[in-house]
């Protein structure tokens, strides 16, 4: 077999093309087409002008969002490959879309010869809008699990509007191609690269039916995306949201689930399935990973016969490396003739996946080709340009996510052994109790630093966005270009921050430190202070700024927390109409004092006595234990020395922290 690639520019290049190459007549000649011109018109006349040169050939072919070829990336581009075989029968067939796409793949498996053993390759395209990709493969499968199964789903170049997919005879929007390779002895090597990152917690999928999911956490999944990635982000789905797949586990395999089709009732299709209570994660490109597992995949194959590569590929690969996807792509072109595009979804055997590249490999030999190593890895100046392009920054933005994750996955497991310690410490008849409500902290304490990160991320996000915005529309100046770089750089230092607030709120050491009172308020109030202006409480502070304590710093900010965190309860839970919450900082001759008070009503007399006792609760067995109080008053009086008590003043609580001089 033999495989020449054309950078198709008209006809008459067409023709001087087929002459050059020897490409001759015959119905074992396949053509495949991947164009960035959607329009009907200009697809029938590279048909047309096809089979009047070569009366047999074979075509298979659909609109992209990218192409590729021996070169590499192109874009706004037509490519063909142009395939002969010798021992190969082919033969294609094309079906529209009907009842649902787990029939069309019936359909389309039913119309060749899947009983015959020589089947052995199905390379299959379908329309990028309507069809489910999975379930289409599901509906082969169902008929057919012995055939390997390459290709993907058509493309616009993110607008959403019309794909292409045809085969010699026709040209549809909606349905599917596909064209059988048989002969049982043609050698075949799929693999494919993913290696996307995931962000945050897992969230779960509370509504869905197939793959249009209508509520993640019980908010519609437009909210979903808006609460997490910004408003500006939602307003641009589904466009941008191929950036920032679900992703989640199926089979073992982590799988990208993109986005497709935003609805007006706030629900989001994605191009395969996505099961009510599945559980997903964020996903995010990462520049270094995505390029180095291209390279091991090239690594993988090189020692196979090859004489044809195809590679499908996601177009946001394409969006987040741009040129510097030649990096994952031309390695392999020094093994054989490179073809192929960028799709809004991949084909890999049973599987849809999306955010990958897959590559089909094929030979009708089994003669490996000999390579000299060192010519086969990306050279120093296709490295130094990831430097040069914009996407050194993106870089630098996966890195800072990955490890503002990572601080975040750790400072979990700090608190988590932190309370192993406690229990072990505990030999009171109530240490399970004390462990559940340190659990619960656990995740106040994980939702406040998700509340503190959002902001910070979703500015940097919107930063990248907007210079691609500028970039894409011919307005990137070297002005933007700082301005951007600076907001960038605020918010990296502000995660920083909060980072190191953080930390001082987890350290278990009992040393003490002198620093001003107002430092301390301020820092746990970096913690709490999104959840305060969340639920749209008043702070209003009165600080002594000349005020120093010499105080283990991270045991009184807990303290602080706990007393702050049970005000904002106690206000949402008596629905306070201009709720208020009051800090107060002073020093009489023995103690420094910090106050907490808020406008709840204050504490019943009935109760106010028993406030700091353990296991006394107003919450209910479900919300609350009375621990965090009691905890509050042993460190003060264990750990610092000091006092903690409790008033009412009118409709005002006030508790009172006295900390010795």
């Amino acid at each position: 077999m033999k495989t020449n690639i054309l950078e198709y520019n008209s006809q008459e290049d067409l023709k001087s093309f087929i002459k050059l190459n020897k490409i001759k007549n015959d119905s074992s000649l396949l053509v495949q087409v991947f164009t960035s011109n959607n329009t009907k018109e200009f697809i029938k006349n590279i048909q047309s002008k096809l089979i009047q040169l070569l009366p047999d050939v074979k075509i298979v072919g659909m609109t992209t969002s990218g192409e590729i070829s021996n070169n590499g990336l192109l874009d706004n581009s037509t490519v063909l490959s142009f395939t002969s075989f010798d021992n190969t029968k082919i033969e294609t067939k094309i079906v529209k879309y009907n009842t649902n796409s787990f029939e069309m793949g019936k359909d389309i498996i039913k119309l060749f010869d899947y009983k015959n053993s020589q089947l052995k390759l199905l390379i299959s395209f379908t329309d990028g809008l309507l069809t489910n990709g999975e379930e289409y493969l599901d509906g082969i499968h169902s008929i057919s699990k012995d055939i390997i199964i390459s290709g993907g789903m058509a493309g616009d170049y993110s607008k959403f509007e019309d794909t292409y997919i045809f085969n010699e005879k026709e040209i549809i929007r909606d349905g599917a191609v596909g064209v059988g390779l048989y002969n049982k002895n043609l050698n075949i090597h799929t693999d494919y690269s993913f290696n996307w990152e995931t962000i945050g917690k897992s969230h779960t999928v509370t509504k869905s039916i197939k793959n249009r999911v209508y509520e993640i956490d019980n908010m519609s999944a437009v909210d979903f995306y808006s609460y997490y990635l910004g408003k500006d982000i939602a307003e641009l789905l589904p466009a941008i949201g191929i950036e920032f797949p679900l992703v989640m586990k199926k089979d073992g395999i982590t799988i990208a689930r993109a986005i497709l089709a935003k609805y007006t009732d706030g629900s989001l299709s994605f191009a395969g399935n996505i099961e009510e209570g599945s559980l997903v994660k964020f996903g995010h490109g990462d520049v270094e990973m995505i390029i180095n597992k291209g390279n091991k995949n090239f690594k993988s194959i090189s020692n196979k016969p090859i004489e044809s590569i195809f590679i499908y590929s996601c177009m946001a690969r394409k969006e987040l490396l741009e040129k510097d996807v030649d990096l994952e792509i031309i390695p392999f072109t020094k093994l054989a003739p490179v073809a192929g595009c960028f799709t809004y979804g991949e084909f890999f055997q049973d599987k849809l996946l999306n955010q990958t590249m897959t590559i089909l490999a094929i030979s009708e030999n089994n003669q490996i080709k000999k390579t000299n190593s060192k010519d086969l890895e990306p050279k120093n100046n296709q490295l130094e340009s990831i430097k040069d392009s914009r996407f050194f920054r993106t870089q630098a933005l996966s890195i800072l996510i990955e490890r503002t994750t990572k601080e975040l996955e750790t400072l979990n497991i700090e608190l988590e052994k932190r309370v192993k310690e406690e229990v072990l410490k505990n030999q009171e008849k109530d240490k399970e109790l004390q462990l559940r409500e340190t659990q619960a902290q656990l995740g106040e304490m994980i939702e406040m630093i998700i509340h503190q990160w959002r902001q910070p991320l979703s500015a940097i996000t919107s930063s990248v966005s907007s210079a691609e915005v500028y970039k894409e529309t011919g307005l990137l100046t070297q002005k933007i270009i700082e301005d951007i770089l600076k907001q960038i750089m605020t918010s990296s230092e502000h995660l920083n921050r909060t980072i190191e607030d953080f930390r001082e709120l987890f350290k278990s050491s009992d040393s003490s430190t002198k620093v001003q009172q107002s430092v301390i308020v301020d820092k746990t109030l970096t913690v709490i202070g999104p959840i305060i202006f969340k639920n749209n409480i008043k702070l209003i502070k009165e600080y002594n700024e000349k005020i120093v304590i010499d105080v283990p710093i991270g045991l009184i900010m807990q303290v602080i927390l706990n007393i702050v965190k049970n005000s904002v309860d106690v206000l949402l839970e008596k629905n306070i109409k201009d709720p208020i919450i009051k800090i107060v900082c002073y020093s009489t001759d023995e103690y420094n004092i910090i106050e907490v008070w808020d406008n709840a009503g204050g504490i019943p007399e009935d109760i106010i006595d028993h406030i700091f006792e353990k296991r006394f609760t107003t919450k209910g067995s479900e919300k609350g234990t009375g621990i965090g109080l009691d905890m509050s008053k042993t460190i003060m009086e264990t750990k610092i020395n000091g006092k903690l008590t409790a008033h009412n003043d009118g409709k005002w609580a006030v508790l009172t922290m006295e900390i010795p001089k």
